[in-house]
């Protein structure tokens, strides 16, 4: 049986790094976008949603236009079905824009602002034709293709919401079967307690860690309630910041969770069947997909 399980989900990477249109399960690559984040979300089916699109403050380089968009296209895609936008910092929104751009999108899911500034703008205008914008809170939720999204944060609007875009940006969780994946953006410590506290469905096989390492987040308490048994984090190679933190490699190591980096090993393909998770990255590319999680 587990032989089995092992060949279904290699068949769910099999064509990496640039993945088929249509994906017999639930597929997340985690693109490397120096120091940014875009997550590439394939349902079961041909549905796909784009989770933020790295971005630089300024220069000439586009990541989106130069890679994001790129990978998209050789993923056989011509339409984004949910184009995500977790907050409005540029390393996640910029490269947004040409993606708006570059392809047909159906819906924008946002978190509610306070008020507009100029990279959300910039990312309205760049939509090429009118398109149904959800803003999202606690509470909502939507299943696509068998895959339930949990929407675990921000704050509803009304409620006492903590400053700042990173502490009320888009927290999803996805669900399909036994495995969720958690996928938190860039909170930090005060948004991770508030979600415990809440009382958050948090327990998850795969975590993105917060902040691209950050140590103001990832906590001990916050990796005991979701229980991963692997990391994704997305950062820069050399970035100016020292991410991810040596005290978070620390945390994650201790707790028993292998971790993936973006800034080591490219862009990082996790996959499930809803029953187990098979992990590749761009920088092991003629090697098998691991098997690290059966249930």
């Amino acid at each position: 049986a587990t032989l089995l399980l092992f060949l279904s989900l290699y068949a769910l990477v099999t064509v990496h790094p640039f993945p088929p249109r249509s994906s017999p399960g639930l597929r997340l690559t985690f693109l490397d976008v120096g120091q940014g984040e875009a997550i590439l979300v394939e349902f079961p089916g041909r549905k796909k949603m784009l989770v933020d699109g790295g971005g630089l403050p300024g220069g000439d380089f586009d990541v989106g236009e130069s890679v994001v968009s790129p990978f998209l296209w050789r993923a056989g895609m011509k339409r984004v079905d949910y184009l995500v936008s977790t907050h409005a910092h540029y390393d996640h929104l910029a490269g947004l824009c040409a993606v708006a751009r570059n392809f047909k999108v159906s819906e924008v899911w946002e978190a509610p602002a306070s008020g507009e500034d100029a990279w959300r703008l910039r990312f309205r205008e760049s939509l090429r034709h009118s398109v149904p914008v959800r803003f999202l809170s606690e509470g909502d939720s939507a299943r696509v293709s068998g895959v339930l999204i949990e929407v675990l944060n921000p704050l509803p609007p009304g409620a006492a919401r903590p400053a700042g875009d990173n502490e009320n940006s888009l927290v999803l969780r996805l669900t399909l079967g036994r495995v969720s994946l958690l996928l938190t953006a860039d909170i930090g410590r005060d948004e991770e307690e508030r979600l415990l506290g809440r009382g958050s469905p948090l327990a998850s096989a795969v975590l993105k860690a917060a902040h691209h390492g950050s140590a103001a987040s990832t906590t001990p308490g916050f990796l005991e309630r979701v229980r991963p048994r692997l990391a994704v984090v997305s950062c820069g190679r050399g970035n100016p910041y020292g991410l991810p933190s040596p005290a978070v490699l620390e945390r994650l190591r201790r707790a028993g969770v292998r971790v993936f980096r973006t800034d080591l090993d490219g862009a990082v393909e996790v996959a499930t069947d809803g029953r187990a998770v098979a992990v590749r990255t761009s920088e092991a590319i003629d090697g098998p997909p691991g098997l690290f999680y059966i249930e």
